[in-house]
């Protein structure tokens, strides 16, 4: 890696390791400092001098919804924020029932509202999102996991090869009784008509 590398590296690390609206806790303020397993600083300047020092070899990458709030897309459990505070128009039994399949059979309405309101196009990209593509560009990435499903790694240029998203995404859709794979623009138009994409094969 080049000194430009280390400092893009920095840079977006940097980005992303304080919320610009909180100062961080005495706790998140020591982890910057302790030391790594092989010694380099746990920080945003150590992680990325021991990536361009050529000491890493390969990496894998574990994300969840904290790495798409910037981007405002809200994640599930902050208070007054989070999504479960937020899903009262769906008038349903608890939050968490819209994942939840049993609902979903019974009534699938709000699981598809609400996926109106997450869909791929309508949010950019985090530094995190590209950070993490840097890496797969440098050929350090394995492979990201992902419990996400807003397709914002696929955005910033990571490959779906190298993303496995834990919970799906909106790329593909089966049917949960037959299987029946359909197609993405389907799905799409009946979502953004707010209408119900029931299976074609055994609706």
């Amino acid at each position: 890696m080049t000194d430009r590398d280390l400092d893009t590296i920095t840079d977006l690390l940097a980005k992303t390791s304080v919320d610009d609206k909180k100062s961080p806790s005495k706790k998140e303020t020591k982890s910057r400092y302790l030391l790594g397993h092989d010694g380099f600083e746990v920080s945003a300047e150590g992680l990325a001098k021991v990536v361009a020092s050529g000491r890493i070899k390969k990496v894998v990458v574990l994300t969840g919804a904290g790495i798409s709030v910037s981007a405002g897309i809200p994640d599930f459990r902050t208070p007054g924020t989070g999504l479960y505070d937020n899903l009262q128009k769906y008038n349903l039994p608890h939050p968490t029932a819209v994942f939840e399949l049993e609902y979903f059979l019974d009534n699938p309405k709000p699981f598809y509202t609400l996926a109106k309101e997450l869909y791929p196009g309508e949010f950019c990209p985090t530094p995190t999102h590209f950070f993490i593509s840097l890496l797969q560009q440098k050929g350090l990435l394995s492979r990201n996991y992902t419990q996400n499903i807003d397709g914002l790694e696929l955005i910033a240029g990571l490959p779906s090869d190298i993303l496995v998203q834990a919970h799906g995404g909106f790329q593909t859709a089966r049917c949960v009784t037959c299987k029946h794979l359909h197609d993405e623009e389907y799905v799409k138009s009946h979502i953004f008509s707010d209408k119900v994409p029931y299976c074609t094969q055994c609706k």
